[in-house]
């Protein structure tokens, strides 16, 4: 459990530089490159020791997981992947929604925290949750919103094959990366 926790602290607390007065700081004395390459580095070993602590964590019953926790995951499961995907292809759905890789991660914590009861499923999707929602609010106060131009409808059709195609892989390995199957 310890390296869960800790690597959720090092996942989100680098992903709080950008919205501090510490980022133009580090990107003067770093260079734009190494700055983005230090970023990332860190962003996966963050990433990683979640992952790999989540797999090791004991089970640690909190809650009954909410009855319709499950149906509310996978109905919002489509929506989270593309909106996870909208957020990094050209489209349209970013016009209309503001931050789509974060409120992808909203539909994508918040209906898995209701799904599952245990300590280390709250520690993840909880700190997901919110991280999204404050990193929503701190954008939006910062002014890093840079309101998009209109593309051609081909790349929302992209986005939203994409995304379905995505979620499909994803139900059919979450056992694979989880311990939970979802089919079969």
């Amino acid at each position: 459990m310890m390296l869960l926790v800790i690597g959720t602290l090092i996942f989100f607390g680098i992903h709080l530089v950008p919205s501090t007065p510490f980022k133009p700081q580090l990107v003067t004395t770093l260079g734009e490159k190494k700055y983005k390459m230090l970023f990332s580095l860190i962003s996966l070993i963050g990433l990683g020791s979640i992952t790999y602590g989540f797999s090791l964590s004991d089970f640690v019953p909190l809650w009954d997981p909410l009855p319709w926790g499950r149906t509310l995951a996978f109905v919002s499961m489509p929506f989270a992947v593309i909106m996870m995907c909208a957020a990094e292809i050209p489209n349209n759905i970013k016009r209309f929604v503001r931050h789509p890789m974060l409120i992808g991660l909203i539909l994508w914590s918040g209906p898995h925290l209701a799904a599952n009861g245990d300590l280390a499923s709250t520690i993840v999707f909880l700190s997901f949750g919110v991280f999204a929602l404050v990193d929503v609010y701190l954008v939006s106060k910062g002014g890093r919103y840079k309101p998009k131009q209109p593309v051609s409808f081909l790349w929302d059709i992209a986005v939203i094959f994409l995304g379905l195609i995505l979620y499909g892989v994803l139900m059919s390995f979450h056992g694979s990366f989880t311990g939970m199957p979802l089919i079969g």
